[in-house]
């Protein structure tokens, strides 16, 4: 008990701390941002340019700090596997003892009954009896515990955490509104294309889709010069969509 309180607090402390590395690399993307923005702005001081510099070399150093931390976490974390593996199997074996008695007896129980209703010459009947005993007969413990065991027990598949990368989120399109003459003048796709979400997407506008990720429809025109394609949902609403949002199906 002792050690499986150990790993839930271990386990608390790892999201904490995974926590804290994305918020930094959030962080250290922003400063990088703004340093960049400011190499491009001429009309900008190289102080203020040196201070953007030195907040982007700040947010790196606490990136890697946040970074060190999650990784001494994970390892602690990881350090606790053969023991808790170990505690884990002489739990089950005692488990599995238990409910070997209880198939055993169940089993017993059963076949009790089966003889006891044994009280017909019916051939219909005769036949369910048949089955039923060959059924009964045919309960092994060993293959039900071992089938356990390995799905459920310390031979089922695991999966320990591992460090999750921060990923920058996608950046929106703003998209101006193409008038009536624009549109037409973009070429239509005969049938379609059909494409698939990578990301969920909100429409902002009454002319946008909106859509979850993994849901495929139709591209019905191609991308514009703003990054926006036409589409048409599998409920048959037409609307326009940013295109870096899609890929097309194979």
């Amino acid at each position: 008990m002792i050690l499986v309180a150990s790993v839930f607090v271990c386990i608390e402390q790892l999201e904490k701390v995974r926590v804290t590395y994305h918020k930094s690399c959030q962080r250290e993307q922003a400063a990088q941002d703004k340093e960049k923005q400011a190499t491009e702005n001429a009309e900008l001081s190289e102080e203020k340019k040196l201070k953007l510099g030195e907040a982007k070399e700040r947010a790196a150093e606490e990136k890697e700090k946040a970074r060190d931390r999650y990784e001494k976490v994970l390892e602690e974390l990881t350090s606790y596997t053969p023991r808790y593996m170990e505690e884990m199997e002489a739990i089950f074996e005692q488990s599995q003892e238990e409910e070997r008695k209880r198939i055993s007896f169940l089993k017993q129980v059963f076949l009790s009954i089966h003889r006891h209703l044994d009280i017909t010459n019916n051939e219909s009947v005769k036949a369910v009896y048949s089955e039923l005993h060959q059924t009964l007969m045919s309960i092994d413990e060993q293959d039900d515990l071992k089938w356990w065991k390995n799905n459920q027990g310390p031979g089922m598949p695991t999966d320990w955490p591992k460090i999750q990368e921060w990923v920058p989120p996608v950046k929106r399109l703003k998209r101006k509104r193409r008038n009536q003459k624009g549109k037409e003048s973009r070429p239509v796709m005969i049938g379609g294309v059909k494409v698939r979400a990578l990301y969920d997407y909100v429409g902002e506008e009454s002319d946008e889709l909106s859509f979850k990720a993994g849901e495929i429809f139709l591209k019905v025109e191609e991308e514009d010069d703003q990054g926006w394609c036409r589409g048409v949902l599998s409920g048959g609403k037409e609307g326009f969509y940013p295109a870096n949002y899609v890929e097309v199906v194979e």
